[in-house]
């Protein structure tokens, strides 16, 4: 059946109208979408303004310019402390070698153990070791690649031996770093997780260097109550940024406890002596007859501060270096000196054992 002309038509006007309806919808939609999504938009600024409205900080120049302000300030102060903390930070010597250390290391020992204290006049007993038995009484020299390590715990060794000497404390007991190891061992703990996870390594290797090194030590000495003072304060003020962790003392021995040990044990041995009634009525007798001046004087117990036995205190401590004195010149006590045989070396070795 065929369509006519004017069905053509129809037909033909119909499918444009229909097309033309279709794209009006589709404007009509996406301009509906458009505008909701610009409402959106807008609540959510008009959020954010409120918010930031109601800050502490309101979002204006003169709040960025305070903001600036007091970061500069912060940025100050902090450098500030940083300069503080590090005003006692250590350079280390790179060009040093073993045999120059072990000498510099043997003789300093050497004079330290000769300071004035109350072991025989000496601050030590013969053949302390400082911590550092290998290379101070033993015949090892330290490894190239521990000497940055060694230089800083012998310096921090030294500080802290001559600042309890000069506090007056009678013995330095012990004083020792700890977690001391070679070169070798650490190499072989870091091989172990570098093996298992090599990108965890290198993740590692582009971190950022530590802000600072700690080393901790223990340290054990005897001091009366003014030099256990004295050594607290000087630990706390020193130019060395020193963190005591923990700390304990007591006497090994107390006068009062032993007097009245000595005064129970004398009792009952009178009291043994005393077999019988006659016993005990001679030793009312004899009380009775003792002179007032003799009563008088054992009546009571004295405890003589000074003749008290010092406090055996236990420190330990921690050092903190934040690398400030990295690229500076050791000190002279920490400077390069010419390496020496290695006969100077056995002969002050031997010369200390020979002492000891």
């Amino acid at each position: 059946m065929s369509m006519s002309k004017n069905q053509i038509v129809m037909v033909a006007i119909g499918g444009v109208t229909l097309v033309a309806a279709g794209v009006l919808g589709y404007l009509a939609f996406d301009a509906f979408s458009s505008k909701a999504e610009a409402v959106e938009a807008g609540d959510g600024a008009k959020e954010s303004v409120r918010r930031l409205l109601r800050a502490d900080v309101s979002p204006d120049k003169e709040s960025e310019l305070a903001y600036k302000k007091n970061a500069d300030t912060l940025a100050g102060w902090t450098e500030a402390a940083l300069a503080t903390a590090a005003a006692g930070d250590r350079a280390v010597s790179n060009d040093i070698n073993p045999a120059a250390f072990k000498q510099k290391l043997v003789d300093e020992a050497r004079a330290l153990s000769e300071l004035e204290g109350g072991v025989d006049g000496k601050i030590v007993k013969p053949g302390f070791n400082f911590g550092l038995p290998d290379f101070v009484t033993g015949d090892k020299l330290p490894e190239q690649e521990m000497l940055p390590k060694y230089q800083r715990l012998w310096g921090d060794i030294r500080l802290v031996f001559e600042m309890l000497q000069e506090c007056g404390v009678a013995e330095i007991v012990r004083i020792e770093p700890a977690g001391v190891v070679s070169a070798a061992a650490q190499a072989q703990q870091e091989e172990k997780p570098k093996a298992k996870n090599r990108s965890r390594a290198r993740k590692d290797a582009e971190e950022e260097k530590p802000a600072y090194t700690v080393e901790q030590y223990a340290v054990d000495f005897r001091a009366k109550p003014a030099a256990l003072v004295k050594a607290v304060n000087a630990l706390a003020t020193a130019p060395r940024f020193i963190v005591v962790d923990s700390m304990s003392f007591a006497r090994e021995g107390d006068m009062i406890a032993a007097a009245l040990g000595e005064g129970e044990k004398a009792k009952g041995a009178q009291q043994q002596a005393a077999g019988g009634r006659h016993s005990r009525r001679k030793k009312v007798v004899e009380v009775v007859e003792k002179p007032a001046e003799e009563s008088e004087e054992k009546k009571g117990l004295v405890n003589d501060p000074v003749n008290e036995a010092p406090f055996l205190v236990k420190i330990t401590l921690s050092t903190y270096d934040f690398g400030s004195a990295a690229n500076k010149p050791a000190a002279g006590e920490d400077a390069a000196v010419e390496a020496p045989a290695e006969g100077e070396v056995e002969a002050a070795t031997e010369s200390k054992e020979g002492e000891e």
